[in-house]
């Protein structure tokens, strides 16, 4: 008798471990049932909340719902992957990679409405398509009755929300007149698909009757456009109410009121929300720069066999909306306090969270950097040193961008990473630790510069790894080792590491490309990484990124020349391939570096304002859809005619600025700064 409790014991202990077990990895808050609701949504089983200690677990899963949202928008669903139409098999791997991500589909609606009631630890995403063309909704006759076509969207994600239900199947459709009728034997069907729809739990936005460029038209006309497609879609389901709009082609109506409210024809319409085109993730509902009148997109599509989707989420993973699994509480760590919006009718939580590998507040600093280059030999004189921090305070710079290893190879402090101290690149006599302690200290963002292909210490020390001539004698008196080489790669890599882990907020990379000349192009290169110039630097920024994650701050230095070139000039350099792996990107837009003709002058060095200009509209469009941000270097040297002063320096700060751009670096290879050419 007494074995037999001592069994029984043991078995009820056992179970309560399971339990245990389950509830901890939040699996009791996530069971769901055969189907997702009607919705469209995630079904998971009610539990009691009563007794749930919410503010634990949302630390344990590390809650951040000031996060962003990963709203994507898809355009044509079809046969041949392209810029504008992804294939049904992508397209299930675009499910299956936010699946794998721990994402949980949630409608527009609930988005807008700040009710977005997923498990603890899992992450929003939301899916939009825009234009309703056949691919997205088809319907096939089979043996006398109506289906589903499988490679639809709808017929894939309905699929794909039946075999994973804790996912769901949810998606709004941003349609025009006739919806899904772009192959004409399925405009018959328009009424029934959109009555299926809401049947299924699938959202329907406005997106105009006839897709108009709403900026060309007037107010009157935009009203019409929308509220007759909200007629449309009430000839189908007589009762629907559409709750948000999506603009078509960026084309924005003046006013702008006009998209959100009006009237035509009896039909009155007031939309919750507006989402734009695209270009980047989304602020949550409950952030205080959350706009419901111009949300964000990211648009999904294939870049030369790289999912746009996988670098984005890789982007925003630091930064992700993640849930405390309770719609009625607000979680999130302290150093996004200041994030919060107002009026939440929800508990407010927040926690610490060690080592927060990226704050909001560093991130604000990153975005409106504005600095200078210093190199170490200028840094190793304290007089010099203290001159840039009082620069700093005197100006509206708060930003230094410091040789961590420069165009010769060395490096100003003694560096740990082996193949450095091998072939004797580094020298001791700049306190890099101290001096970024330093800036940190004063609030002074700090770059750490590493110079990458152009190496003569490596070249010269590793001949295996130098660059030569066809002839075998060294190219450019033997300055440069070769990109294709994945030792080179590491070697600079480790170094990026060496500089996190010295306490800079962000590393740039220079040089990062293929030396230019004739004598250049017919170089000796070696083989052991194969490809196009541009997919070698690409490649080699996809690697970096891999290696040092998206915890760290990285950006590179680029040829100004890139934004107006046909192809890569030879390098390697093509901005939209690099954007992809970068925060930033630093163009060298000195205007004196332009010739004869180039933006329609003769002498664009006497013009800084309308090169720079010019040239940040250039790469703006290249860049818009990496989500890599701007920060381009600007002259302040002389080269050439006119000589530099305040006036031209002001003139290029003048030029990003109006632009939207709110960080640039100052360049003189000296080191040399003046304060009232800086100053406003």
């Amino acid at each position: 008798m007494q074995k037999s409790k001592l069994i029984w014991g043991s078995v009820i202990l056992g179970v309560l471990l399971i339990v245990t077990i389950l509830y901890s990895q939040g699996i009791f808050n996530s069971l769901m049932s055969k189907e997702p609701n009607k919705d469209g949504t995630p079904v998971f089983k009610d539990i009691d909340k009563e007794d749930i200690d919410w503010e634990e677990i949302a630390a344990e899963v590390g809650a951040n719902e000031l996060g962003t949202v990963p709203i994507l928008v898809y355009h044509l669903i079809g046969e041949q992957e392209g810029r504008w139409t992804r294939t049904p098999e992508s397209f299930r791997n675009d499910l299956q990679e936010l699946y794998d991500r721990d994402y949980v589909l949630v409608p527009m609606n609930d988005y807008l409405n700040g009710e977005i009631d997923i498990p603890q630890g899992k992450s929003p995403a939301i899916i939009t398509f825009d234009d309703s063309t056949t691919g997205h909704f088809r319907l096939l006759e089979e043996d006398g009755e109506l289906v589903v076509d499988p490679d639809s969207a709808v017929g894939i994600l309905k699929e794909f929300g039946k075999k994973h239900p804790d996912f769901g199947h949810v998606a709004t459709f941003y349609i025009n007149g006739y919806p899904f009728s772009s192959e004409p034997d399925q405009r018959q069907y328009w009424k029934k698909k959109l009555q299926m729809l809401d049947e299924w739990g699938f959202e329907i936005g406005n997106h105009t009757f006839t897709h108009s460029n709403l900026g060309s038209l007037s107010p009157e006309e935009v009203q019409a456009e929308i509220a007759t497609l909200k007629g449309h879609v009430r000839e189908a389901i007589p009762d629907y109410e559409i709750n948000s709009f999506a603009i078509v082609q960026d084309g924005v109506p003046d006013p702008y009121e006009t998209i959100i409210k009006g009237e035509h024809n009896g039909v009155s319409y007031e939309h919750a929300g507006v989402v734009k085109w695209a270009w980047r993730d989304a602020f949550s509902p409950f952030h205080k720069d959350f706009d419901p009148y111009a949300i964000e997109r990211i648009q999904v599509f294939d870049d030369d066999g790289t999912s746009s989707l996988t670098t984005w989420l890789d982007r925003i993973e630091y930064r992700r909306y993640i849930s405390d699994g309770n719609n009625e509480m607000i979680s999130f760590p302290e150093e996004w306090a200041d994030y919060l919006g107002n009026d939440f009718d929800k508990d407010i939580y927040i926690y610490e969270k060690a080592d927060l590998p990226r704050t909001p507040e560093k991130e604000e600093q990153a975005l409106e950097a504005k600095g200078m280059h210093v190199t170490y030999y200028a840094a190793s004189s304290q007089d010099r040193w203290n001159n840039y921090l009082n620069l700093v305070e005197e100006t509206s710079m708060n930003t230094v961008q410091l040789d961590l290893k420069d165009e010769s190879g060395y490096m100003g402090h003694t560096s740990t990473v082996e193949l450095a101290q091998e072939i004797r690149a580094s020298k001791n006599f700049l306190p890099v630790e101290e001096l970024v302690a330093d800036l940190q200290e004063r609030g002074i963002y700090s770059i750490a510069r590493i110079v990458v292909f152009r190496d003569p210490v490596l070249a010269s020390q590793r001949p295996e790894y130098m660059v030569t001539r066809k002839d075998g004698a060294p190219l450019d008196n033997g300055v440069w080792v070769t990109p294709r080489s994945k030792d080179v790669w590491d070697y600079n890599i480790e170094l990026a590491k060496e500089a996190y882990e010295m306490g800079f907020d962000e590393v740039q990379f220079d040089y990062i490309r293929f030396p230019e000349g004739n004598a250049a192009w017919e170089a000796e290169y070696g083989s052991e990484i194969t490809g196009t110039r541009v997919e070698v630097i690409t490649d080699f920024l996809a690697y970096a990124r891999a290696e040092l994650g998206w915890d760290k701050r990285l950006s590179a230095a680029v040829f100004g020349f890139i934004s107006f070139a046909e192809d890569d000039l030879k390098i390697g350099q093509r901005a939209e391939k690099m954007g992809p792996y970068l925060d930033y990107m630093s163009p060298m837009v000195y205007p004196s570096h332009y010739g004869p003709g180039n933006y329609g002058f003769n002498n664009p060095n006497a013009h800084p304002y309308e090169v720079i200009e010019k040239s940040m509209i250039e790469f703006q469009e290249l860049l818009e859809l990496t989500g890599c941000e701007l920060r381009p270097w600007l002259q302040a040297f002389t080269m050439g005619q006119p000589r530099y002063g305040r006036d031209e320096i002001r003139a290029q700060i003048e030029a990003t600025e109006n632009q939207g751009i709110d960080s640039w670096l100052l360049w003189h290879a000296g080191s040399t700064y003046h304060k009232e050419q800086i100053v406003p």
